[in-house]
C-alpha cells in the first residue's frame, strides 16, 4: 500500500463533500464536509456576513464591500487544499504508517481556519488599542476598553456548550475531543503547536485568501499569488527547531509572489492615505465617545458595520467631536496637511523624523491619551497663531500601527527543502540566508520602516495653516 493511499484512508473524512458545495468568488466551487456546513450555518458564523473585511477601504475602493464570512470560507477551502497536499506527499510521512501530522492536529487546523475570525466585530483592529485608563508610564500594562477579537473567539467557542452550539458542533460533528484546542490555535497560534504554525505565519491560508480576495474586490492587480504552485510546494518541517510549514525549491517563486503581493497591497490599499485618514477620524470619535459615556463596546459586539455607524451617529450627538462620525458617514474626509517620514523623504530634512523622535511618535499608537493631548495642543497653536477657533479635534495625528505586518519572525525561520545534487538525502536550509531570493525578511523590514509615515491630517480649510506652522506642529507631534 502506498503512502498516499494510506493517507486517503486516514484523512478521507476531512476531505468529504457530504455537506454539499458553496460557490464564492476567487475559488469557485467549494466542497464542504457536513461539519463545516453546520458551522457555516450557525448564527454566530452567519453574523460575520455583516462585518466588512476591510473596514473603511470601501470609501476609496467602492468594490471592497466583501465580508469576513466569505473570507473565512475561503481560508477554510485553502486549508483543506494545503492539508490534502501535505498528506498525499510521501515526503510528509516518516514511514508508511506514520504521517508527520496527526489526524487530530489536521482536524483542529481545519476547524481553526474556518473559525479564525469568529470573534471579530466591526472595525475591531481600529479600536483594539483604546485604553480603559490613561497609561501612567510608557511601560504600563495596557488595559483596553474593547475585548480583543481573539478573546471573543474563545467566548464564542467555549462559552455556550449546549446542543447546537459551536462547541457541540466541533465535538460531535468534527470529532474534536477538546474544542478548547481550536480556541487556543485562534487566540494563541504561536503557542499551539503545529496547527497554530500552519494557521498563522508567512504561508498561512488566511493570508493567501485575503490578499487575493481583497485585490479582486478593490479592482487592482496587486494581490495576485501563484497559490496553486505554492500549495504544491508545501512540506512539513517538523524535525528542526519547531514544527511548521516549509517549502521545496519549487515554492520560491510563488512565495516571492506572495511577499510582493503583500507589499503592494499594504502600500497601495491597506495603508492608502485616505483609508488611514478615515481610521484616524473614527478612532478619535470613539475615544471621545467612550470618555463621554455616549458609546458602549456592546454596540460594536452586537451590530453589523452599517448599523453600527448609524447607531454611533445617532447616539454620539453629545460627543464634542460628533462631526467626525457625521463626516465619515457622508464620506467627507479630512485631508493630509503634513506628512512626516522616517527618513528624508518628500520635503527633505524638514519633514524627517529619526532616532528618538521616531520612537516617541510610534509609542503614541499604543497611548491614545497622549496622542489626543498632542492633537489638542496643535489645535490650540492654530487657534492662537492663526486666529481660527478650534475645539481640539480638527487636526489629528495618524500614527501607523507599531507591530510588523510581515510575520518577520516566522519569515526568518522559514526553511527550504533542497534536493541533493549527488544522491544524498534532501535537507532543509534557511530561506533568508541561502541566496534563494532578494525578497527576504530584510526586504520586508525595510519596506515597513520607510512606509510607517506619520500623517498630520486636518479639516480641509486648515491645510494652508498647517503648512505655515509646520515646524511648530512637528515639534509638538514628536516632542
Amino acid at each position: 500500500m502506498t503512502q498516499p493511499t494510506r493517507a486517503l484512508e486516514q484523512f478521507s473524512s476531512l476531505f468529504a463533500n457530504d455537506g454539499g458545495y458553496l460557490r464564492i468568488p476567487i475559488w469557485g466551487h467549494i466542497p464542504l464536509t457536513l461539519g463545516a456546513r453546520r458551522v457555516i450555518e450557525h448564527r454566530d458564523f452567519v453574523r460575520l456576513s455583516g462585518i466588512r473585511q476591510l473596514g473603511f477601504v470601501h470609501h476609496v475602493f467602492p468594490g471592497a464591500s466583501h465580508t469576513r464570512f466569505e473570507h473565512s470560507i475561503g481560508a477554510y477551502h485553502l486549508a483543506v487544499r494545503i492539508l490534502q497536499r501535505l498528506v498525499l506527499n510521501p515526503v510528509n510521512w516518516r514511514d508508511p504508517d506514520t504521517p508527520k501530522i496527526a489526524r487530530d492536529e489536521a482536524c483542529v487546523f481545519l476547524a481553526a481556519a474556518l473559525l479564525h475570525d469568529i470573534g471579530h466585530f466591526p472595525l475591531a483592529h481600529l479600536v483594539d488599542r483604546l485604553p480603559s485608563a490613561p497609561l501612567r508610564t510608557p511601560h504600563s500594562e495596557l488595559r483596553t476598553v474593547f475585548a480583543s477579537h481573539e478573546s471573543r473567539a474563545r467566548d464564542y467557542l467555549l462559552g455556550d456548550r449546549s446542543p447546537g452550539s459551536l462547541y457541540a458542533i466541533l465535538k460531535d460533528d468534527w470529532g474534536i475531543a477538546d474544542p478548547e484546542r481550536v480556541a487556543d490555535v485562534i487566540s494563541m497560534p504561536q503557542d499551539a503547536g503545529l496547527p497554530g504554525k500552519m494557521l498563522s505565519g508567512i504561508l498561512d491560508p488566511d493570508k493567501l485568501d485575503y490578499l487575493m480576495r481583497d485585490g479582486w474586490a478593490c479592482g487592482v492587480p496587486y494581490g495576485n499569488i501563484d497559490a496553486d504552485r505554492l500549495i504544491e510546494s508545501l512540506v512539513l518541517d517538523v524535525d528542526g527547531p519547531s514544527r511548521r510549514l516549509g517549502i521545496t525549491e519549487k515554492g520560491i517563486a510563488p512565495l516571492e509572489s506572495l511577499v510582493f503581493a503583500k507589499y503592494m497591497m499594504f502600500r497601495h490599499i491597506y495603508w492608502h492615505h485616505a483609508v488611514r485618514i478615515a481610521a484616524a477620524m473614527f478612532v478619535r470619535f470613539v475615544q471621545d465617545g467612550i470618555e463621554a459615556g455616549a458609546i458602549s463596546p456592546s454596540s460594536f459586539y452586537e451590530l453589523p458595520d452599517d448599523a453600527l455607524i448609524e447607531e454611533l451617529a445617532a447616539s454620539g450627538s453629545s460627543v464634542p467631536s460628533a462631526s467626525l462620525i457625521r463626516d465619515l458617514k457622508s464620506r467627507s474626509l479630512y485631508k493630509r496637511g503634513i506628512t512626516l517620514y522616517p527618513e528624508s523623504g518628500r520635503g527633505g530634512e524638514e519633514f524627517a523624523i529619526t532616532g528618538d523622535e521616531l520612537d516617541r511618535v510610534r509609542a503614541l499608537y499604543w497611548n491614545p491619551e497622549v496622542r489626543r493631548e498632542k492633537e489638542r495642543a496643535i489645535c490650540g497653536l492654530l487657534s492662537r497663531e492663526e486666529g481660527v477657533k478650534l475645539d481640539g479635534y480638527e487636526v489629528l495625528l495618524d500614527i501607523p500601527r507599531a507591530a510588523s505586518v510581515f510575520d518577520i519572525e516566522d519569515f526568518q525561520a522559514l526553511r527550504v527543502l533542497v534536493k541533493s545534487q549527488v544522491g544524498g538525502e534532501d535537507r532543509f536550509v534557511p530561506f533568508g540566508s541561502s541566496g534563494f531570493s532578494q525578497l527576504t525578511a530584510d526586504f520586508a523590514q525595510e519596506f515597513e520602516r520607510y512606509s510607517r509615515r506619520v500623517q498630520v491630517i486636518c479639516r480641509p480649510d486648515l491645510r494652508a495653516a498647517l503648512l505655515r506652522r509646520r515646524a511648530e506642529i512637528k515639534e509638538i507631534a514628536v516632542g
